[in-house]
């Protein structure tokens, strides 16, 4: 029961942290009692109650993805606690061999299990610690150096540093201090020294909130694009912006194999001399065994001045489940299971979208709690990152506005605007800074429009050009402690005999 009762009280207070109602200063206490447990776990304690605990925690934070699809939701309600289970053995594994110096090498450990999560067809980062922090600006700063997983070291440092006060040991009370005091001051001296500058692009975001339920509908295709026009139309000739963003999935047809409706999208852009990034699903065939074989893809891409689709992006993070089942390409058999999954096929490449002189690129979807891909578009050249998403599956749950504030992180990593075009909201414009410059509420129909500002200097972060190792090398710190965890008992255990 003491066991069910630390696991219990760790995931609420980890999970709480998350949800957007203020207790973002939850995640510092979430890992005392689960140290308390960890320490004193057994081998099958440790998966039972490592279990408990992702559960624990999946359902507080993603229980809207039930929403969405069953089968997604099953299999999160599966995975992410097994995910724990798994981690927890090791910790406990680490734990028995390296008892003195556990509790340094146990935040190492969880950012290398956090960047596990962006691995694979499994992938799903969804819950970093470091994202529970996301209200906090002054402290998300720092993001700017290790990036994400640089938070999540500091949260699990400091919950450390709690636990071994709670111990005996208060002098960490004072180191706590200090962390803080060093944490909200380079806060202040990022805000403080980072310069901006308006660019001359005027920016209009169209949020339509045209619900799940209503969005495939036949019937409903011709109205949608009429109000997209018309709202496109409204912010070019009285808003008077350069550039429309429209969300995942705006026109929900296959636009670039239907003349008529690849027309009406050309002329948003061509008829008010405007650019349009739009989302919109997309399919290639090819001949398998002479027979053709449909490739479905989760597209977006750019329409300039003169009506011309520039090339397209087609989403290369599919969501594990919702949009395509794991170890599908490893397993083609598993194409004949159907949950009502869609199994689009991954993107690979990463085009760049000029305007002025500024590059835009794209991400769709969950796309935007990768760090990795903000990184990447930063590393090659990109001025401004764009999000266009449809978080109409979540309904009234925690999950837009968590989806909402993880993805807002990649601002401050890059140093670069991040645009967020949401069917249903919430979409927003972040400055450099951090700084939330216009934004909208979930549910509401409704455009936004603001003067997009660039930072001065284009000297690239920490994080962009050093900054993302830190997290491989916890995983590979982590695999090695752990691998060194399981052979030295058995070497302790032969010299024995």
């Amino acid at each position: 029961m003491k066991n069910f009762i630390l696991v219990l009280l760790s995931g609420l207070l980890f999970g709480l942290s998350f949800i957007d109602i203020g207790l973002g200063f939850l995640c510092f206490f979430a890992f005392v009692p689960y140290l308390y447990f960890i320490i004193k776990a057994t081998p099958k304690q440790a998966f039972l109650f490592g279990f408990l605990f992702g559960l624990f925690v999946t359902l507080i934070t993603l229980y809207g993805v039930f929403n969405v699809k069953l089968i997604a939701f099953i299999g999160l309600i599966i995975a992410f606690p097994l995910y724990f289970a798994i981690l927890s053995v090791f910790l406990r594994k680490v734990n028995e061999s390296f008892s003195k110096i556990f509790l340094w090498i146990f935040p190492l450990i969880w950012v290398g299990f956090e960047y596990v999560m962006t691995l694979g067809s499994l992938n799903f980062p969804w819950l970093n610690v470091g994202y529970s922090l996301s209200k906090y600006y002054l402290l998300v700063q720092a993001a700017d150096i290790l990036g994400i997983y640089g938070l999540s070291l500091l949260v699990i440092i400091i919950n450390v540093l709690l636990f071994k006060a709670l111990t005996g040991k208060s002098k960490q009370l004072l180191v706590i201090l200090i962390i803080f005091v060093l944490w909200i001051g380079y806060g202040i001296y990022r805000d403080k020294t980072i310069k901006l500058k308006s660019s001359d692009l005027k920016i209009g975001i169209v949020q339509l909130n045209v619900m799940q339920e209503d969005k495939w509908k036949p019937d409903n295709l011709v109205p949608t694009i009429d109000e997209y026009e018309n709202q496109v139309r409204i912010l070019a000739q009285v808003n008077d912006v350069d550039v429309v963003i429209l969300p995942e999935s705006a026109i929900p047809t296959y636009i670039l194999h239907e003349p008529k409706y690849r027309k009406r999208l050309q002329n948003y852009a061509l008829e008010n001399k405007i650019y349009v990034l739009a989302g919109f699903p997309d399919y290639a065939v090819e001949m398998v065994k002479n027979r053709p074989k449909y490739k479905f893809y989760n597209s977006a891409t750019m329409i300039d001045t003169a009506g011309i689709f520039h090339e397209k992006y087609n989403k290369i993070r599919l969501v594990p489940f919702g949009e395509r089942i794991p170890l599908l390409s490893t397993f083609p058999i598993l194409e004949k299971l159907q949950f009502g999954q869609a199994n689009f096929e991954f993107g690979t490449t990463y085009p760049l979208y000029k305007i002025d002189d500024l590059n835009f690129s794209l991400m769709i979807c969950f796309e935007g709690v990768f760090p990795e891909l903000s990184r990447k578009y930063a590393k090659i050249g990109s001025n401004v990152l764009v999000v266009i998403t449809n978080d109409a599956w979540f309904k009234q749950t925690v999950l837009p506005h968590e989806h909402a504030n993880n993805t807002k992180i990649r601002a401050v990593e890059t140093r670069l605007p991040l645009i967020r075009a949401a069917n249903t909201g919430i979409s927003y414009i972040i400055n450099p800074k951090g700084q939330t410059v216009i934004k909208t509420d979930v549910y509401e129909k409704i455009n936004i429009t603001s003067t997009l500002k660039v930072k001065e200097s284009n000297r690239k972060t920490v994080f962009v050009n050093f900054g993302y190792l830190f997290a491989p090398l916890c995983f590979w710190f982590s695999f090695v402690i752990i691998i060194i965890s399981i052979i030295l008992p058995l070497f302790v255990i032969k010299r024995a005999k």
